[in-house]
Formats: structure tokens, C-alpha cells, sequence
């Protein structure tokens, strides 16, 4: 198996090589501020970083599809080459901050060796944690900002992606959470979402337009959407009898 070694004054010596699908799952679902996985899109390719002798994972980083991986975000004359995203990172506060930039780097390198028609690297930096200042440190290029809404359940302190309140596909997530949301337990919030490229080939041309780095901004806004309630209450209905039959 294919490892980078890197040795640091602070963090000694590092080893960062490939590990399981199953060990990053567990990891991220139980260390990552989102305790998320994503089992459709997610864990493609999985790096992890371990101290030279100890056999402890200490940080992984998560590489898979795109949410939307039929988007047309690029141009590349291999037409079976494709972007994938930067999906989780999680690195142990033992490590301190500069293993991000660490990991990130070698997991690179051995992602070029594993896929050679991925082109190029997404990744999202959540605006409630900061801008995403590591990308930066990393040479990923910006390409701006978007406000994703997300609403906090005010009784069990959940944090809920906007789509899952949309998105019919999931009858039993749908009902719970639109209940929820009839009852007023939820919170409201946009939040700026920034999206980092990073190239693999000099051939690949990104569609949007590059932008200077942020400034440093971190934070959400509460908001009030506006929603067709009836409308609500009515797919409820019909989603309610169809998964109790």
C-alpha cells in the first residue's frame, strides 16, 4: 500500500496512507461537528493520518461524488474524466492545525496515483466554522459563495439541511421533519457555503469564474421562510398513508 511519510518539528513523524471505507465512516460519524455520511455519495476514496509506531487513526480525509455529479462544472477533452469532492475532514486537536494542510496535501498526491481520470477536487467550506482559510493554505482556488439554509430544532437542538425538508424521496425523513417544522420547533438560518477547486490537470477548465480569496467571515443569520403550508399538509397527508399501509 502506497503511504507518505512527512516529518514535523511539532507533530513528529506522519504517516498517511489509505484506509477503509467502514474505519472512516466510523470516524467521521462519531468525531465530525456534522456526525453525518452521506451512504450514497461519500468514502470513494479515504486517507487516513497516523503517528510513525502508533497505530491510531487520527484524522482522515473523505473523497467522493459530487452532490450533483451530473452537473456540468467543467471542461476536459477525456471524456471520462470527472471531479470529485472533498466530502469530510476531521483531524484530532492532538495533531494540532497544521495537519489539515498536512493530510490534505499527501491525500492529493495519493489520489493522483489511485484515479487517473479524476481531475480535479471540490470541496465546501461551511461559513458557521469560517471562510475556509485552510483551502487557501492548501493552493485550492476560490470560486465563491452561496447562502445554504439550515434549521435547528429548538427542542432537540438537531441541525437540519434545508433539502431534507423538500425532498420527497424520503417519505419517513420528509414527514418527520415537516411535522416539526408545522410545529414550530425550528430555528432558522442562512448560511454562507464557499466552494474551493483545486486542479489535477492542466487540461481541466472550471466553468465559473475565479474569485479573490474571501476575508475572514464566520457566522449564520436567522431568517424566515416562506413556505406554502397547505401544500405542506397535504403531501403530508399522502406520504403518511402510503408509508403506514
Amino acid at each position: 500500500m502506497d503511504e507518505i511519510i512527512r516529518n514535523s518539528s511539532l507533530m513528529g513523524e506522519l504517516v498517511i496512507k489509505q484506509v477503509s471505507k467502514e474505519l472512516a465512516k466510523e470516524m467521521i460519524v462519531k468525531n465530525h461537528y456534522s456526525h453525518k455520511w452521506n451512504n450514497g455519495g461519500f468514502g470513494k476514496y479515504n486517507f487516513g493520518i497516523f503517528k510513525r509506531g502508533d497505530d491510531r487513526c487520527l484524522g482522515v480525509a473523505v473523497y467522493g461524488y459530487m452532490k450533483n455529479p451530473r452537473a456540468k462544472l467543467f471542461s476536459h477533452p477525456n471524456p471520462e474524466a470527472w471531479m470529485c469532492e472533498l466530502n469530510r475532514m476531521w483531524i484530532d486537536d492532538e495533531l494540532g492545525k497544521n495537519a489539515e494542510t498536512l493530510l490534505i496535501a499527501a491525500s492529493i498526491k495519493l489520489l493522483r496515483k489511485l484515479d487517473k481520470n479524476c481531475v480535479a477536487i471540490q470541496s465546501f467550506a461551511d461559513g458557521r466554522l469560517g471562510c475556509g482559510t485552510i483551502y487557501k493554505a492548501a493552493n485550492f482556488r476560490y470560486y465563491g459563495f452561496h447562502y445554504t439554509r439550515f434549521l435547528v430544532n429548538q427542542r432537540t437542538g438537531e441541525v437540519v439541511h434545508e433539502q431534507l425538508f423538500t425532498n420527497t424521496t424520503s417519505p419517513a425523513g420528509y414527514v418527520r421533519n415537516n411535522i416539526a417544522y408545522l410545529l414550530k420547533e425550528f430555528k432558522i438560518y442562512t448560511v454562507r457555503t464557499y466552494r474551493y477547486v483545486y486542479s489535477l490537470d492542466k487540461k481541466f477548465k472550471f466553468y465559473k469564474e475565479e474569485k479573490p480569496y474571501p476575508e475572514y467571515h464566520r457566522g449564520m443569520d436567522e431568517v424566515i421562510w416562506e413556505r406554502d403550508i397547505q401544500k405542506i399538509k397535504k403531501r403530508l397527508i399522502g406520504m403518511i398513508e402510503s408509508i403506514t399501509e
